[in-house]
């Protein structure tokens, strides 16, 4: 008989990152079918785009795959994969996203790991259950609720009754993750979706105590800011445009913009600050009509690159870059996209 194979799975800390790493768990540690048909020792790893290069430190055996799921594509992440290749023994890589800085760099990460799939339209979650429908695999019940659960979310469409008490519990899990980025408890959420049988919720009320505190003190934070900039908002076509860089850096501006836009009940493009050499100009407008604004952007030469979700891009433009330059640009990227 073979010795199992040796398989990593890392995944993002938010809601779809932790449901998609469960479900590669189950299907590959619990049914020997995906990704590999074979049985395996599962190792599984939150990752953080910022902090990849630590993962590193993790592999202490050759493994036979490592599957990096719901991670935002940049170059420097794609040094590290290189890494695990030639020098720590990670014999093959899998890449499954959806990001949009995923799909812009395809080619390029095309050439690092051995199987990508990647998909804008739907989050990770989705792409994996799409693949496992072709591969004739079911997940459990509860599971499988779960993904369903998050394919909702990310569409933004309103969630059926029946899962209404599932969507609380992700957003829960989701923010706890958020809040307090603790590894054993990403591990332990991991777990309790893994395992079929109902067992007790693994957020105990003083993690929840924790939490509360933290996002109680963003929403503040965030909705104070979103009252005081929404009065500087300037109409440009059917958007708002909003300059933040004398009040916000780039922390929770995703939040910002998406607090703006239910305040302004239109879509917005916020610009904030960083600490690094350029702004960030951050696009919230349904029906992947950011994705199409920050395309045109990126096709003009006033953005660099393009990040987040179809319906909630972040692209990176020039530090000093003028109200009037950004105000132009959108007027015909809106012209152009409607």
């Amino acid at each position: 008989m073979s010795a199992p194979k040796r398989v990593l799975v890392a995944g993002d800390w938010d809601a779809d990152g932790v449901v998609s790493t469960a479900i590669l768990v189950y299907t590959q540690e619990k049914l020997g079918e995906y990704p590999l048909k074979s049985i395996s020792i599962v190792d599984k790893k939150p990752v953080d785009p910022e902090k990849m290069k630590y993962i590193l430190n993790e592999i202490s055996v050759p493994y036979d795959l490592a599957v990096f799921l719901d991670l935002p594509y940049t170059s420097y992440i794609g040094n590290v994969l290189r890494l695990m290749k030639q020098h720590f023994g990670v014999k093959k890589i899998m890449y499954i996203d959806h990001h949009l800085s995923t799909i812009q760099n395809e080619d390029e990460l095309k050439g690092i790991v051995d199987v990508l799939i990647a998909d804008h339209r739907q989050p990770t979650v989705g792409i994996i259950m799409d693949e496992l429908a072709k591969n004739g695999i079911r997940l459990h019940a509860r599971l499988e609720s779960f993904a369903l659960t998050v394919r909702y979310m990310d569409a933004g469409r309103k969630v059926p009754t029946e899962y209404l008490k599932l969507f609380e519990i992700t957003k829960m899990m989701s923010k706890a993750l958020t809040a307090v980025r603790d590894e054993a408890l990403w591990a332990k959420i991991v777990n309790w979706l893994v395992d079929p049988t109902p067992l007790p919720m693994p957020l105990d009320e003083q993690v929840m105590s924790k939490v509360r505190e933290i996002v109680e003190k963003r929403d503040r934070e965030v909705s104070e800011a979103a009252m005081s900039l929404a009065m500087e908002a300037v109409k440009v076509g059917g958007f708002r445009f909003i300059d933040a860089r004398r009040k916000w850096r780039a922390r929770g501006a995703t939040a910002l913009a998406s607090k703006l836009s239910n305040i302004l009940k239109a879509p917005v493009a916020i610009l904030v600050d960083t600490n690094k050499n350029h702004s960030l100009l951050v696009i919230k407008a349904s029906h992947g009509r950011a994705y199409r604004v920050a395309k045109y952007l990126l096709g003009e030469g006033i953005a660099h690159d393009i990040a987040g979700h179809p319906n909630l891009a972040i692209v990176r433009v020039d530090k000093n870059v003028e109200n009037k330059t950004i105000i132009e640009a959108l007027r015909q990227a809106i012209f152009y996209t409607a």
